[in-house]
């Protein structure tokens, strides 16, 4: 019998650090565009997925000694290797038990129609604006859920001042995957405390001012949450290093630019056209064979709010959650 217990058991054994189950309904009010149960109609619940991004990786990054690694392993590696074998290892335990598993992984280069933003990580990336609705009445492919909408309601944790998720296990440090299933699993409840206590650490971090601090409240599962505005394309341009602080920068890098002060100070605006402008112009390292952009700022916004979290006492023990999950004879 396909139980809760033993959906989480086995995801932890095929690589999951953290696991939760949201009831479907949960979803109501969704915009079509966003809304699993459009993906799959006769769902009944999604499984959350978190798959951690070791915190060397992001500190060697920050002090300049490794540029790939984290990119490569953090990024790359996790979310498009290790969580697609974790999907499809639970998803045939699911169907095996006769019920439908419809998994969900990142899509790092595709943007939503609704979404005029692009994804820093990645070198290229492609809009579905101009998609047209497969039937009248049903939403322009392709349906692409809200990861950080799904992980609260799953209970995994809560949106950060730039709208991503934070755990009480790893801060900032995790990747993302879903399962959307009708089997009827018991589902945790949703999470309702907001770990991120707007203090600002992660926009004060960032280089070029990407993220701001204009309040944007967000509901999930009748919990409202408060974040900020962050410009994605202001993010990229400063993740390949167009800061000051980057020291691969040449002497010469922007001379003839009029604005090139502001630009390596952060307090130039980019949008899409000026951003994918002077992207030929940071290319200090190498491109990836695997289409992710070295990132070049560190993430620092990621690593002050880690700091700050830890520092407030908010982050569990994960030795203790290791040792339980040994004694329950499940990976930790």
């Amino acid at each position: 019998m396909l139980t809760s217990q033993l959906i989480k058991e086995a995801a932890r054994r095929y690589g999951a650090d953290l696991v939760g189950i949201g009831d479907i309904r949960h979803f109501a009010g969704t915009a079509p565009e966003h809304d699993p149960r459009l993906i799959l109609p006769t769902a009944r619940t999604i499984i959350g997925l978190a798959m951690r991004i070791p915190r060397g990786l992001n500190q060697v990054m920050q002090s300049g000694t490794q540029r790939y690694a984290a990119n490569y392993l953090g990024t790359k590696t996790i979310s498009e290797e290790l969580t697609v074998l974790l999907l499809l290892k639970l998803s045939r335990l699911i169907e095996d038990e006769g019920y439908e598993a419809c998994p969900q992984r990142t899509c790092p280069n595709i943007r939503a129609r609704d979404d005029d933003g692009t994804n820093p990580e990645i070198s290229e990336n492609i809009s579905l604006r101009h998609a047209i609705p497969v039937a009248p009445g049903k939403p322009a492919p392709d349906v692409l859920i809200d990861f950080t909408q799904a992980a609260v309601i799953c209970g995994l944790g809560s949106p950060s001042w730039r709208g991503q998720l934070l755990t009480t296990a790893f801060g900032p440090f995790q990747r993302l995957a879903f399962i959307i299933t009708n089997a009827p699993l018991e589902a945790d409840e949703p999470f309702t405390a907001s770990l991120c206590d707007q203090c600002g650490a992660c926009a004060a971090a960032c280089p070029g001012q990407a993220i701001g601090d204009k309040p944007m409240d967000v509901t999930y599962a009748g919990q409202t949450f408060t974040t900020r505005s962050y410009d994605r394309w202001q993010c990229s341009v400063y993740y390949r290093g167009a800061h000051r602080a980057n020291p691969l920068q040449p002497p010469d890098f922007l001379a003839d630019h009029p604005d090139r002060e502001a630009i390596r100070d952060g307090r130039y605006r980019f949008d899409e056209e000026s951003a994918k402008a002077i992207y030929p112009k940071l290319n200090f390292l190498p491109q990836a064979q695997y289409g992710y952009v070295a990132c070049l700022c560190g993430r620092a916004c990621d690593q002050a709010c880690y700091s700050h979290l830890k520092e407030k006492g908010l982050l569990e023990d994960r030795r203790a959650a290791a040792l339980q999950a040994i004694r329950e004879g499940v990976r930790p």
